[in-house]
Parts: C-alpha cells; sequence; structure tokens
C-alpha cells in the first residue's frame, strides 16, 4: 500500500512538472489560423446557445455578425494571450460585463516552486488605480518603506504603461452602453498582465513621475523569514531562572475586563473584515469631520467579506450609539459580490417597513438543467469522489428550484429567510458614492436605494447596469486550441425596481468627476462635495 501510494504521488509530481513546462511552452506557440476560425466558432456557439439573456442589449443576428467579421479578420496566427486580447474586444461590444475572456497565465515549474517557496513576488507588493491612460502607484506592502506610493508609474521594467493601454484599450466593459468602468479598470489587470509578460521576478524596476521629476526605484522579492530561537546558558548561581518569574496575577475584575476588551477586538475585526495580508479592513466606519459624530462615512470595498448578516447589526448598532444623522454609503471601487450581502445592507437602509429583498427572488437562467448540471461541468477527481453525495443532493437541489414560467427557466436563489425588516434601520440623512467600478451587485442596491428617492448620488455611473446583470456563478468553456477560456454568466439578477431606460447605470444626482491630478493630490472631490452640502443643510 505505501508502495503505491509513494509511486502514485511520484507520478503525480513528474505529470505536474511535464504539464506546467508543457503549459509554459504553448503560451509562447503560435496557433494557426485554422485552428483559431474553429475556437471562434466554438465560442460563438456557446455565447448563442448557453448565455442566458444574450439580446438584452443587441440582437443575437448582430451578435452572430460580429463574430463572424471577427472572423474574417483573423487571417494571420496568433499567440493564445493576443488572441485572447483580440477576442475580448468583440466579447466585451456584447454588453455583458461578466462575460470576458481568460488570458493563459505561465506556471511554476519544480525548480521554480522550491526556489520562490514562502515568498512574495514584487508585483504583489504593488496596488495601482487608475484613470484612463494614467496609472498611480496607490499602495506598497513592501518592508521598504522609501518607495514612493502616489506617484504616477510611467513603466515597470521597459513596459511603459502608455503602451500596454493602447494595446488593450476596450478589451474590457462593464454592463450595456456604460463607458464609466473601463475608466477605472486597467490599473487592477495591469498587475495580472505584467506577472504574465515579466514571468517570476526577483526584483522590479519602477520609472515613477512625482512633482515633475522622473526616477526609478527598485522593489524586490520578499522573503517570510524564520526567526531563531538563540538559546543562553545561564548559570543558575548568577541569573534567576526565568521559572521563578511570576507573571502578575489579575483580579476578576481586571480579567473580565481583559475578556471583554478581546471579545470586542474579536467582533471588530470579523464585522469590518480585516485583512492580514494589507492591514486594512474590508468595511470601514469612519469619522471624516474631527469632534462630530453625526457625519460618518461607510465604505464597503467588497460585498464578499462573508459575516456579512452580524456584521451589519454590529455596524449599524454602532451608528445608532454614535447618533450618526448624515451617512454616507461608499462603495465606489466595490466590484460586487453575493446577493444575501446586499440584501442585509439594503434592510438597515431601505425606507419601507415591511419584508422584502433587494433583489426579485426569481433569476432568470438558460434552461432546467442549467444550474444543476454546473455541480458535474468540470469535476476534480478527489472532491468529486470524496463529497459525492454532496454534489448530487446539490444538483438535485438546484433541479428542483428550478421552473419554468412563460417558457423560460427561473431559479430561486432565496429563501423566505431573506425577506427582511430590520428594525433598527437607519433613518437619517443618506448619501451614496459611486463610480465605475461600482459594479454588479454594488449597482443592484444601488438601484434600489435610487428608486426609493431617499438617498442623494453623488460621483459617476455605476459600471453595472440599473436594471440587472447576467452574473452568478462563471460556467467556463475552454476554447480546444488556443486553450483560453470563454466566462458566461449563469443568471439574470434584477434589482426590485426596473426602469425604462435601457443598458445604463445608476446615474447620480451630483456627477462629479475624479481625475487622476485628484488622485496625486489625494483629493477627493466627490466626498468633499457631500461634506459641504451637509454643512449647508445645518446652516
Amino acid at each position: 500500500m505505501n508502495k503505491f501510494l509513494g509511486l502514485s504521488i511520484f507520478l503525480f509530481s513528474l505529470y505536474s512538472c511535464t504539464s506546467a513546462r508543457k503549459h509554459n511552452e504553448h503560451i509562447n506557440t503560435e496557433i494557426t489560423v485554422k485552428d483559431l476560425h474553429r475556437d471562434i466558432e466554438f465560442a460563438k456557439k456557446k455565447l448563442l446557445t448557453k448565455h442566458v439573456d444574450l439580446d438584452w442589449y443587441y440582437s443575437k443576428n448582430e451578435i452572430s455578425n460580429r463574430i463572424d467579421s471577427f472572423k474574417k479578420s483573423v487571417n494571420y496566427p496568433m499567440k493564445p494571450n493576443d488572441f485572447s486580447r483580440e477576442f475580448s474586444r468583440v466579447v466585451a461590444s456584447l454588453g455583458h460585463g461578466h462575460t470576458h475572456v481568460t488570458a493563459l497565465s505561465t506556471r511554476f515549474e519544480k525548480e521554480e516552486k522550491k526556489k520562490y517557496k514562502k515568498s512574495k513576488g514584487p508585483i504583489g507588493l504593488l496596488q495601482f488605480k487608475s484613470i484612463d491612460n494614467r496609472l498611480l502607484l496607490e499602495k506598497s506592502f513592501s518592508k521598504d518603506t522609501t518607495i514612493a506610493i502616489n506617484s504616477e508609474v510611467l513603466a515597470v521594467n521597459d513596459i511603459k504603461y502608455q503602451d500596454f493601454y493602447t494595446q488593450y484599450k476596450d478589451f474590457r466593459k462593464g454592463d450595456g452602453y456604460i463607458s464609466t468602468f473601463q475608466k477605472h479598470y486597467y490599473g487592477r489587470y495591469f498587475s495580472g498582465y505584467l506577472s504574465r509578460e515579466l514571468k517570476p521576478q526577483d526584483s522590479l524596476i519602477l520609472t515613477l513621475k512625482k512633482n515633475d521629476s522622473i526616477f526609478t526605484q527598485i522593489v524586490k522579492r520578499e522573503y517570510t523569514k524564520k526567526e531563531k530561537i538563540v538559546k543562553d546558558s545561564i548559570k543558575k548561581d548568577s541569573v534567576k531562572s526565568d521559572k521563578n518569574i511570576q507573571p502578575k496575577k489579575l483580579t476578576k475584575d481586571e480579567k473580565l475586563i481583559a475578556q471583554n476588551k478581546a471579545k470586542h477586538k474579536r467582533e471588530i475585526n470579523k464585522s469590518f473584515a480585516y485583512q492580514k495580508s494589507s492591514k486594512s479592513y474590508l468595511r470601514e466606519l469612519q469619522f471624516p469631520v474631527s469632534n462630530d459624530s453625526t457625519i460618518a462615512v461607510l465604505k464597503i470595498k467588497t460585498f464578499t467579506a462573508g459575516y456579512h448578516k452580524k456584521a451589519y447589526k454590529f455596524i449599524f448598532d454602532s451608528i445608532q450609539k454614535h447618533n450618526v444623522q448624515h451617512l454616507i454609503l461608499d462603495i465606489r471601487n466595490n466590484g460586487g459580490g453575493y446577493p444575501t450581502d446586499i440584501n442585509h445592507l439594503y434592510s438597515f437602509l431601505t425606507t419601507r417597513n415591511e419584508p422584502q429583498m433587494v433583489i426579485k427572488n426569481d433569476v432568470k437562467v438558460n434552461s432546467k438543467t442549467a444550474k444543476s448540471a454546473l455541480n458535474f461541468r468540470n469535476p476534480n477527481i478527489i472532491s468529486h469522489t470524496l463529497f459525492l453525495p454532496f454534489f448530487i443532493g446539490n444538483s438535485i437541489n438546484d433541479f428542483f428550484k428550478t421552473h419554468k414560467k412563460d417558457n423560460e427557466y427561473y431559479y430561486k436563489v432565496n429563501s423566505k429567510k431573506q425577506l427582511l425588516n430590520e428594525e433598527n434601520k437607519y433613518k437619517g440623512n443618506l448619501y451614496v458614492l459611486t463610480n465605475g467600478l461600482s459594479y454588479s451587485a454594488s449597482s443592484i442596491i444601488a438601484a434600489s436605494l435610487q428608486n426609493e428617492e431617499k438617498a442623494i448620488f453623488v460621483g459617476e455611473e455605476t459600471g453595472g447596469d440599473y436594471n440587472g446583470t447576467v452574473a452568478g456563478q462563471t460556467d467556463f468553456y475552454k476554447l480546444p486550441n488556443s486553450k483560453i477560456k470563454l466566462g458566461i454568466g449563469m443568471m439574470t439578477f434584477t434589482p426590485n425596481t426596473s426602469r425604462d431606460l435601457k443598458g445604463r447605470g445608476v446615474i447620480p444626482n451630483i456627477p462629479i468627476d475624479l481625475t487622476f491630478e485628484d488622485l496625486l493630490q489625494q483629493k477627493d472631490p466627490q466626498l468633499e462635495w457631500i461634506l459641504k452640502d451637509i454643512e449647508r443643510k445645518k446652516e
């Protein structure tokens, strides 16, 4: 048995090394025109037959013609990632922001895995932010404190950001006819692009610009160092043993205070979703005006943080205790997340005093088996063997939660437990900050709140459609020759409201653009307008 297990591990390791090598070679191999055409036809068929509500913005006939036109333009061999970039523009033009084409990333081979074990590459130590064709070095997680954050990035090694932007412009868009999404998106994508182009690096050279001065800085790979425990030999007759040093005994009251403090800290870290790696929170409650707790900013960076049910109870209890009269909900750069998360947040902000949900309970799917079959679309030998009863049960459950209505299929995403009517609703003035990266679930909760006319929206049009989005779980189809993947959203999520204006996001009452100069100077004109408006109302 042990010999068989050892042989299995050896063969798996050998296969992994060979597989990684072949994968990396494939990335740099040009695909013939004939094979690229086959991939385009494969993707076209999947889009036309598997994509729910594909014709929301353009007819299927027009979509088919666009893909055919692209196919005719492909008349020379391309490497997989070059093909991915060009085909992405076609897919992005269809108006479904979640539907996208992936690129292939380099895989570590055995030697590289060993070399870079317990380390963080220089790209992973940097966080970028962009507005159109300009890039900001927003954060550095490096131990090197001299790295000039809030500088404009001109190049990384020999890759100029302007060249990248020109090459990739319009390869990814938001929903419908919205243009604000791509204004902010490229900074997020640039890190992944660098990882693919530069391969594993021990250091990077940044070309930066700050205050009209152009300079370079080096960012190095960082390794996790194990602390060495050095045991000093101490003579018993010269120094007292540590065993003789007794820790201070706490009284019952002191123990209780310490326990309550620790419990409160754990509750804060859970509720505000503390991230140990970046030493930051995914949910933040800030008071922007000194000595004035009546004005608060609730910044939510993502709706995927988890623990949301208890988190929002804790957060809005804090808001009530601070007697907040003016709440600013900041969902800028929030790309969305779980429907249950926005549902719990919405239950504290809605003006309606009745059990309800932020999204419609029935979401449209492509077929009766679309959701249930997804459990076995890309099976994993180990997990699907060990947890086979779970996958079967989940598939049966998904099958019976899908029903037919008016010749269309719908899936029930929520149970009656999601019909919420929180007692501790926030009843003060509400402002909502949005931009082009307020997307997916962020757009849905924004649409529901705007429909109630309680909040004043400030900033930019959301990147997600007011009327909903095709999202949920993504089904990936690997194109047979290039091996890149086409990701298709499985479900049409819609808010508990709708409007006649088609293909546009939540449009702010007070439109204020953020410029790159604002980023450089660390200004926030959108938040500043709200604070001034609050002061005017107080007067």
